[in-house]
């Protein structure tokens, strides 16, 4: 019978992770042949109340070579007296957004502004919902127009290029009153724009890192309309907090704005309502009338109506004073960002980025078992965990009576390569 040493449980943290190093250099690096952590390809050893969690740079091993690399680490890890469970968090080469956009460092809260399709008003309602937030004195506010093929927020706040470039190289933002403002067009001289696919991509994500934003509280990012590559772009790259939807009382622009927020909802960004824009007009004789067949948009899209814009050439006035329809939506906004709030991730969350699928898999399964009943288990990923969540109520939950894993999980996306999920068991 093997013989195992007796470890008391209260031996001193720093003693077992200098324990758990010792047994990892039996582990070598396959690529350069010395021990995991003389090559530097484990980062870190931590402890906490005997669970183990290995920093492991994994950069440069095929999926295969890295799941071998990393199954050594646990038996090797849990073959260490004392301890109870191993985890293992890198980085792979497709670990992560391969083209993720830095969020600007100085900026708080990001609110994308996006319609299904054009003619709605979108560029009005992101423009006057900038020049709404920015009306309170302590907020400083930018925006930023990422429509290549339709720029029209210089227009609408009679701006004019061209665009002076700080110290460092990054484009200075022009100021608007109380906005900040960036668009390809302060850049494009008037030329007609046709970039497509990488091009466009390219275009965005240099404009939106390379501008000085400076300190604010909230960018107002303005979207062409459609679901196309920009986009797209901006749903997997760009960090946006919340979304705000653009459409017309008309069925169809609700069945498309339907489609589009699925595309939202499907990338993990946050809805936080929908602008109905031209509602009706009251006339001169003070009668209302209706623009377009209505919807029950809130149902139709199963998201609140953050406001009922109608006709009216104030809604459309860039002069001093701001609407005071866009002061209330601007209210809703940040009630909705409140309520959608970021989820507060502890530290010892399972981080599972970078890691090969099955070792995610092995491990998400191993530290929700060990969860106790009503504990909140939280866990890091660089794409959409709820595939995991699915593969834990199979796991955990054939153990137990129906319902016993969990009932339901929350899936929160907090930067491009970075998603939480909560299950509380």
């Amino acid at each position: 019978m093997a013989k195992h040493d007796i470890v008391p449980d209260d031996v001193p943290t720093d003693d077992l992770a200098e324990r758990v190093r010792d047994g990892l250099r039996a582990v070598a690096d396959p690529d350069l042949g010395s021990d995991v952590l003389e090559s530097g390809l484990v980062t870190d050893v931590s402890v906490d109340e005997r669970v183990v969690r290995i920093g492991a740079d994994l950069t440069g091993l095929d999926d295969p070579t890295a799941e071998d690399v990393t199954e050594a680490l646990r038996r090797r890890a849990l073959s260490t007296p004392g301890v109870e469970r191993a985890t293992i968090e890198g980085e792979t080469p497709d670990a992560g957004a391969a083209d993720a956009i830095d969020g600007p460092t100085g900026v708080d809260t990001v609110i994308a502004v996006a319609s299904a399709k054009g003619g709605v008003g979108k560029t009005t309602v992101s423009t006057q919902l900038a020049r709404a937030l920015a009306a309170d004195p302590d907020h400083d506010v930018g925006i930023f127009d990422a429509d290549l093929y339709g720029p029209n927020v210089p227009e609408l706040l009679d701006l004019e290029g061209p665009v002076s470039a700080t110290e460092a190289g990054d484009a200075e933002p022009i100021a608007a009153g109380d906005l900040t403002a960036m668009s390809v067009g302060l850049i494009a001289n008037d030329e007609p724009l046709a970039w497509r696919g990488a091009m466009a991509h390219e275009a965005v994500s240099e404009l939106f890192e390379d501008t000085a934003w400076g300190d604010l509280d909230t960018l107002v990012v303005d979207l062409p309309p459609g679901t196309g590559d920009i986009v797209l772009t901006a749903l997997q790259s760009l960090p946006i907090d919340g979304a705000v939807l653009v459409s017309t009382p008309h069925p169809t622009s609700v069945g498309d704005t339907s489609r589009s927020a699925t595309l939202f909802e499907e990338n993990g960004v946050p809805l936080l309502g929908t602008v109905v824009n031209m509602r009706g007009f009251t006339c001169e004789c003070g009668r209302e009338h209706d623009l377009f067949p209505d919807t029950d948009v809130e149902a139709a899209l199963d998201q609140p109506v953050l406001c009922d814009l109608p006709f009216d050439e104030r809604v459309r006035d860039f002069g001093d004073d701001v609407p005071p329809a866009a002061l209330e939506l601007a209210d809703a906004v940040r009630e909705r960002l409140a309520a959608v709030g970021d989820l507060s991730v502890p530290d010892h969350a399972l981080d599972l980025r970078g890691l090969p699928k099955p070792i995610r898999h092995e491990q998400a399964t191993e530290e929700f078992r060990a969860t106790e009943p009503g504990e909140t288990f939280y866990l890091l990923n660089d794409h959409d965990p709820s595939p995991l969540a699915a593969e834990l109520v199979e796991a955990v939950g054939r153990e137990g009576p129906p319902g016993a894993a969990f009932e339901e999980y929350e899936v929160h996306r907090r930067a491009p390569d970075e998603w939480v999920l909560a299950v509380t068991r």
